[in-house]
């Protein structure tokens, strides 16, 4: 109080800000000057042991919320925020819509060799900024809210300055109210010719993005596809926006989607970029109809020939009501020889995929693994997300997601360690369901002490760990390629992560034996219903065969797999 005025510091309007836009916490490591403001405004605050690790629990929050919610990450000044990078590049090029806030040094002190958040990390966030005095803030963090909640989405970054920390304005000059965002439909000429054109194919394809999560369009999505009867193919991102137990689905991986893209004559893209990082690449000479939320997309992987605009639930509802005028209101009929044949190639790659799905060679074949997660879990009410390499192509392989969210991949790039903020997130957002990091054992020594956290924070996970003892690629069956000078250091079988993970005060157990994966599974649920994380560490094999994203040599619809 200053005479009869209130006032406010910086830290406690930065607090009420966040608060009335809806922020549920803040993930940080390892303090930060406003940590008490928040904790007075009722928002939690997550220390996690890593940077990335908030960044990650940030932006997996953001993407699960599906558009509804912000995740917000804070870091110290200068040797805090160097760590920020690793996490907000893969925010950045996942176009996730979380808020970065790094504290930042005195305004005096720039250009005097420290650290400028703003300047150095701007070409990873949409919108960089300081908040460089008190009364700024208010502006500043409109501006922000405004930028992450309209047009095409990325991380923005407000760098808390000590001066707009330090610095007071009256009660009376705090006004603030939330940022609505806005989106927005396609020109309904652009809808028109788009429709027109898919109506007019013959074998199109259905390509899907997380664009269509990000806008909270899955039941539209849904409803256009039944509608138009076209299979559809995802990307690693898009994963789950459509249900792969879908008779119309082919997924992301295997004979199904060579099916439908070998033959495609037109490729429908929505809330997507089609660049084929991590999912299936287009084959060249397809008709290609784009729709994204803004214009960076397109002709950047694909020479596009008709492009739609728009936010994909927006733009889903208007193709929904263009293809009902121009079908005479009732859309295709109930295309059975398509799903039959979609049926066939699925069947037949299960078929040829069996042995090692159901292996009982020691070690454990890691789709095995993947087999039997997914037929213990409840997959209505579980979560999934993995690490990269190896995990990465198991998982998208195998795993079939049947709900919307029910699953987070990447696509441009990833740091190893994700996985663990990314299911810490995930309990986050929906408390009651099983939530469950597939990783390798290279990734064990990436954000591992985050296992902690999760303790710590009542956070009950389940991660299960493939453990060859292989580093994926790097391991013994693929060092041909690697120069005789470079040394290359295997992790020891010897090492046991379950014990670790007792260590941290989670439940862990380590599984030799394939008979033994389902028993370990359902004692880590029971214990993770019971409110305690736990490991199951799995000794598997080097395994790297993987179902290809793209159509190989030899490949006939209905008939085996041709060998080389």
């Amino acid at each position: 109080m200053c005479g009869d005025v209130n006032v406010l510091k910086g830290g406690e309007v930065i607090a009420k800000i966040l608060k009335m836009e809806g922020t549920e916490f803040v993930a940080h490591y390892p303090i930060v000057p406003i940590t008490q403001e928040l904790l007075d405004e009722g928002i939690r605050v997550i220390t996690t042991r890593h940077e990335r690790t908030a960044i990650a629990m940030a932006d997996a929050y953001t993407r699960f919320s599906m558009g509804h919610k912000t995740g917000v990450a804070m870091c110290q000044m200068g040797w805090g925020a160097y760590n920020t990078i690793g996490g907000l590049g893969q925010a950045f090029y996942d176009l996730s819509p979380m808020l970065m806030m790094p504290t930042g040094y005195q305004m005096n002190q720039l250009g005097k060799r420290v650290w400028d958040s703003t300047q150095n990390l701007a070409c990873i966030t949409k919108w960089a900024a300081r908040l460089n005095n008190a009364t700024n803030i208010v502006e500043l963090m409109r501006i922000a809210y405004t930028r992450l909640r309209t047009g095409r989405p990325a991380p923005v970054l407000l760098e808390m300055m000590v001066d707009a920390l330090r610095g007071e304005i009256s009660d009376s000059d705090f006004k603030y109210q939330p940022v609505k965002g806005w989106k927005f439909q396609a020109d309904p000429r652009d809808v028109e010719v788009a429709v027109r054109a898919l109506l007019n194919s013959e074998k199109p394809v259905l390509y899907v993005g997380d664009g269509v999560l990000q806008a909270d369009a899955t039941e539209k999505l849904r409803e256009f596809v039944e509608l138009i009867q076209i299979p559809v193919i995802t990307s690693i991102k898009g994963k789950s926006a459509f249900p792969e137990n879908h008779p119309l689905s082919v997924g992301m991986r295997g004979r199904a989607l060579w099916l439908s893209m070998s033959r495609a004559d037109l490729v429908f893209g929505i809330g997507t970029s089609m660049s084929g990082a991590f999912g299936p690449p287009v084959p060249p000479g397809k008709t290609i109809i784009l729709n994204n939320i803004g214009e960076y997309d397109v002709n950047l992987f694909h020479r596009v020939n008709h492009a739609v605009i728009g936010d994909a639930k927006l733009v889903l509802s208007q193709l929904i009501e263009e293809v009902k005028r121009q079908t005479g209101g009732n859309g295709r009929r109930r295309n059975e020889v398509l799903e039959n044949e979609i049926a066939k190639e699925k069947n037949l790659q299960l078929k040829e995929w069996l042995p090692k799905l159901t292996s009982n060679e020691k070690p454990i074949n890691p789709y095995r693994v993947i087999w039997d997660m997914m037929h213990t879990f409840d997959r209505d009410n579980t979560v999934l997300t993995h690490e990269a390499g190896g995990p990465r192509e198991q998982a998208t392989a195998i795993w079939e997601s049947v709900v919307p969210r029910s699953y987070l991949g990447w696509g441009y790039n990833t740091n190893l360690g994700f996985s663990w903020g990314a299911a810490m997130a995930a309990k986050l957002m929906w408390p009651k369901k099983l939530c469950v990091n597939w990783v390798g054992d290279a990734a064990m020594g990436h954000n591992m002490s985050d296992m902690e956290t999760a303790s710590r924070e009542n956070l009950p996970i389940l991660t299960v760990v493939s453990n060859n003892s292989g580093y994926a690629v790097y391991g013994p069956r693929e060092k041909s390629w690697i120069p005789k000078n470079v040394q290359v250091v295997l992790p020891s079988s010897n090492i046991s992560y379950a014990a670790v993970a007792e260590g941290l005060g989670w439940y862990g157990e380590r599984v030799e034996e394939p008979d033994e994966i389902i028993p370990a599974l359902k004692r880590g649920i029971k214990e993770v219903n019971a409110g305690r994380p736990a490991m199951i560490e799995v000794i598997t094999s080097f395994e790297v065969g993987r179902i290809s994203p793209s159509v190989p040599a030899g490949y006939q619809p209905g008939k085996p797999l041709l060998k080389k």
